[in-house]
């Protein structure tokens, strides 16, 4: 660790850490000022033993590795039922004759297509490659295909699933021309109702949207956001700085080989801006950020007891704020956060930091036009 700079120092760990070891130990934060080392539980928010936290830890739900894929699955535009569907599907909790024999439920386990095969799971309505499971099926349509492909299969799928309650229920055999018609005219359908509601939700939208605005006289107002790219393992940092006539000041990416959840990273985000600011002006400046729990914590009056990472950098923050005459940490939506937002996405694309004084990056002029309020 090279104590000057507070960052570990990165040709040592290359030298004597494997992959592995070298990023877990980069996501180790340093705190700015000495602190006594202290316990911390990985899995909390406060990094303090809770109950609820040891219950997550042993149901698996804080590793959860397809966390990603099962966000997916829930915000694919169709209809409740048909997402609900999806996720049991996935989840292999669909009333199959094997799941239903399993609860106790005296039935045969054959499937009612074929009256061979055990039923087990949809890869007998599906196509599946042998030793593939359903929800590697599911996880190639949404993560390789579009998402219009993705919310078509999760439809087809649920249509399938209703061709097969028919013929055990009602003894009607619906075609698979039939199926796909079906699947194929409830999603358009359904597409079309959800266009005319959002379409109306969203001009109300527009007429709420908030734009950036310039700060007070002599006030200088640094946007501050953060680009999480928790699959690649990069975390991207942007900051801008603008004046109070709303012109271009100085801004600042830069790329940490770390993938940060987005908590974490808007906070490291701002204390690199406070960082980066104090030491080019002291005086009054208004930091913004679209992180409202990121504001709350830096503004609250009481002294942070907690002792999770998240903890620390915001007490890496205060500190830095201390070196200022006037300054304000603010909340803004992000529809005003635009340009701090393109330079975090930015930097994934960029080798490490970069700064611009004076004249600004092409990434950012076209969002660069005032639009006050």
């Amino acid at each position: 660790m090279t104590e000057d700079l507070v960052e570990w120092d990165k040709e040592i760990l290359d030298d004597i850490c494997n992959k592995r070891d070298k990023e877990l130990i980069q996501q180790v934060h340093i705190p700015i000022r000495k602190r006594a080392d202290s316990w911390y539980r990985l899995f909390s928010d406060t990094g303090k033993f809770t109950v609820r936290s040891c219950y997550r830890m042993i149901k698996g739900e804080n590793e959860c590795p397809d966390r990603m894929f099962w966000n997916k699955v829930w915000n694919l535009k169709l209809p409740g039922k048909v997402v609900s569907f999806v996720w049991r599907m996935c989840k292999d909790v669909i009333p199959t004759a094997v799941n239903l024999i399993s609860k106790r439920v005296n039935i045969l386990d054959i499937c009612a297509w074929c009256q061979t095969a055990t039923e087990d799971g949809m890869e007998g309505l599906i196509s599946v490659m042998p030793g593939e499971t359903v929800m590697q099926v599911a996880k190639r349509f949404l993560f390789a295909g579009s998402k219009k492909q993705g919310s078509m299969f999760g439809m087809i799928c649920w249509a399938l699933w209703y061709r097969r309650n028919k013929l055990i229920w009602e003894k009607m055999i619906v075609s698979v021309f039939g199926i796909k018609s079906m699947a194929l005219n409830m999603f358009s359908d359904w597409r079309k109702a959800t266009e005319v509601i959002e379409g109306s939700s969203q001009q109300q939208q527009q007429k709420r949207v908030s734009l950036w605005s310039k700060p007070p006289d002599q006030w200088v107002k640094i946007n501050t956001d953060a680009s999480c790219d928790l699959a690649g393992g990069v975390t991207g940092l942007g900051c801008v700085a603008r004046d109070d006539r709303g012109q271009f000041l100085r801004a600042r990416i830069n790329k940490v080989q770390v993938g940060y959840l987005p908590k974490l990273a808007e906070a490291l985000s701002m204390r690199e801006a406070l960082s980066w600011t104090k030491g080019w002006s002291s005086s009054k400046c208004v930091f913004e950020t679209d992180a409202k729990i990121l504001v709350e914590a830096i503004n609250a009056d009481k002294d942070n007891q907690g002792c999770s990472t998240f903890d620390c950098i915001v007490d890496d923050c205060k500190e830095l704020i201390k070196h200022f005459e006037e300054v304000l940490i603010v909340f803004t939506p992000k529809s005003a956060n635009s340009v701090a937002h393109l330079l975090a996405k930015g930097a994934h694309s960029m080798s490490g930091l970069q700064e611009w004084i004076c004249t600004a990056p092409d990434l950012i002029i076209c969002n660069l036009t005032l639009k006050a309020n």
